[in-house]
């Protein structure tokens, strides 16, 4: 299969980027210019060709499916011999959640095995201290949280002040309708 492209090698990338599998498998390519001046890039050789190497395409990993945030808390904590929580992560939100015009948040920690006597757990929303629902429990509110990106994280301190458990913070996003705009529920019509 050829692919020719008269626009350089920004044309080449631009096909990389998007996923073009017969591209990004290609380790060789060649570049010829034609009688009229046009350049032109394939995968296969061609007369007066010159053969170039191109870098690896860049890729990219969807986030994973809400929940798995706690894989890489819970892998932590479980290599941490010192650790006496076989996992702890933030189980809620799910990373990279979106929330529309939100009164609040729940953030839920998720620790395994439960919170020791004695233990103390620490949520911060943005460096920010938050008080759980229930004292003692594992589920939290932020209320009224502003627009924009968020970061959630927890940490678990014995009764001497170390830390035992760090959750891999997560981050999320609020959106609010815009005072511009002539429908928006926050003019108060």
């Amino acid at each position: 299969m050829q692919r020719y492209f008269s626009r350089g090698l920004a044309a080449l990338s631009l096909l990389a980027l998007v996923g073009v599998s017969a591209v990004a498998q290609t380790t060789t390519t060649y570049r010829w210019v034609d009688a009229q001046g046009v350049v032109h890039y394939s995968d296969t050789p061609q007369p007066g060709a010159q053969v170039i190497q191109l870098p690896s395409a860049q890729t990219y990993r969807a986030p994973a499916a809400p929940g798995a945030a706690l894989r890489p808390a819970a892998a932590a904590a479980a290599n941490d011999p010192a650790s006496p929580y076989q996992s702890c992560g933030i189980a809620e939100p799910a990373a990279e959640a979106s929330f529309f015009a939100p009164e609040t948040i729940p953030v839920t920690v998720a620790l395994t095995p439960g919170l020791r006597p004695g233990d103390q757990l620490a949520v911060t929303v943005d460096g920010a201290a938050v008080d759980p629902t229930t004292p003692g429990a594992l589920q939290y509110q932020v209320p009224g949280p502003d627009r924009g990106a968020h970061t959630v994280s927890a940490i678990v301190r014995d009764s001497d002040g170390k830390a035992v458990c760090h959750a891999a913070p997560v981050t999320f996003y609020v959106q609010r309708p815009s005072l511009l705009s002539p429908t928006s529920p926050a003019r108060g019509h």
